[in-house]
């Protein structure tokens, strides 16, 4: 039996680039993020939690949608409050190959630029 990754409020303080106080206040406004709390009170993220945060960053800070605004529009997207991981999985990928594509086709540009 595999052990699930889990993370402290230090480490998603890190991986997200947001203030810990911050995580602990998301935590309050959206009832579907509760990471759970290992023997000693402290919290830990497993990967659900790190990627429903990773998607109300990106609501919040890329978005720039206010809390109500990204509670609605995480919702939408995810009735259940869970992220889809095979979704997540597959964006990711997807996103891989647009960067990729855009970076041959500039590529392409500077090819032609300097003939």
């Amino acid at each position: 039996m595999s052990v699930p990754e889990v993370h402290t409020i230090k480490e998603v303080s890190l991986i997200l680039d947001e203030e810990q106080h911050v995580l602990r206040y998301w935590e309050r406004e959206f009832d579907f993020l509760h990471p759970k709390k290992n023997h000693a009170g402290n919290r830990v993220y497993d990967l659900l939690d790190l990627a429903i945060l990773k998607e109300l960053k990106r609501l919040i800070r890329t978005e720039r949608k206010t809390i109500q605004e990204a509670r609605i529009a995480f919702l939408a997207l995810y009735p259940s409050g869970k992220v889809d991981m095979d979704a997540q999985k597959n964006k990711s990928h997807q996103s891989n190959e647009d960067v990729k594509a855009i970076k041959d086709e500039l590529n392409d540009i500077l090819k032609k630029l300097r003939s």
